[in-house]
């Protein structure tokens, strides 16, 4: 496989040359925040709600909002290295310093990195994964609303889930369910579609945004509500969802299979809706 092109702070260069300074208060202090974007088939899906997301979570932080364009240089390294289905990764953190301290210098240029991916193009026929997850305590911090690149806890979670056989972990916070560690979380019941409501619990998942519209458009009835763990451990189906995975089936949780432990119904329609307004 060819060389890999990232964008850096204005240049275009080799992955493996793409360098940041040790002061850099994203290296220091995890000071940056991220957006992980799809091009299906050529195309961005759902640009503008990443770009706005982006520029939220920036703002949250209180650091300055790039001046490049994002999406141009996107394209330009999807384009120039021939990618058709691709994972866009972009990472802006506040900048560097010239000492490492707390209180960060005034009008520090942020540091901003791009790179292209090339993904492997979904089997729409075949329908979404089935997947096992493990139950895990959110230990998190309070704002999970900002899309932070400090990822230590999400990190744990994964990692012990993979290690005891599962592909992903559910968090919960005294038995409130609220999300994955890298995707969102619905439940269905008796034909209603459920997921925990938007706040500083749950981040504010693009692919959740376009599930819930595509329910409303199909006259599937939606609840923004806190849900529990037995309450989620009863659904009829369990459905999680990111930028790159879409929509997946929770087939088990823990040692308890959710329904008959297969893909759902709704999991697969919603799968392949998506595609078809993509």
């Amino acid at each position: 496989m060819p060389q890999l092109i990232a964008y850096l702070n204005g240049s275009y260069l080799p992955l493996s040359q793409a360098k940041v300074s040790v002061l850099d208060r994203g290296f220091l202090f995890g000071e940056g925040v991220y957006e992980v974007v799809y091009h299906h088939a050529g195309k961005p899906i759902a640009m503008q709600d990443h770009e706005l997301r982006l520029k939220r979570s920036l703002d949250e932080l209180g650091i300055a909002q790039p001046t490049e364009s994002l999406s141009d240089i996107s394209q330009k390294l999807i384009t120039d290295q021939g990618m058709d289905n691709a994972k866009i990764y972009w990472h802006i953190t506040r900048g560097v310093d010239t000492t490492r301290q707390h209180i960060p210098e005034k009008n520090l240029k942020p540091t901003v990195l791009v790179i292209a991916w090339p993904e492997p193009d979904h089997a729409i026929a075949q329908g979404p994964e089935t997947i096992k997850a493990l139950l895990t305590p959110d230990i998190r911090w309070q704002r999970c609303d900002i899309k932070s690149t400090m990822l230590a806890p999400n990190c744990i979670a994964k990692i012990r889930a993979q290690q005891l056989g599962f592909q992903e972990a559910i968090f919960h916070r005294d038995q409130i369910v609220t999300e994955g560690t890298s995707t969102c979380l619905f439940i269905i019941k008796e034909g209603i579609l459920q997921t925990h409501p938007q706040d500083h619990w749950i981040l504010p998942s693009i692919t959740r945004k376009q599930i819930i519209q595509i329910a409303r458009e199909h006259q599937i009835p939606v609840i923004e509500k806190p849900f529990t763990i037995d309450q989620m451990l009863g659904a009829d189906e369990v459905l999680i969802g990111s930028t790159t995975t879409i929509i997946a089936t929770v087939t088990q949780i823990d040692d308890h299979l959710i329904g008959d432990g297969k893909s759902g119904t709704f999991a697969k329609q919603f799968f392949k809706w998506f595609f078809e307004q993509a």
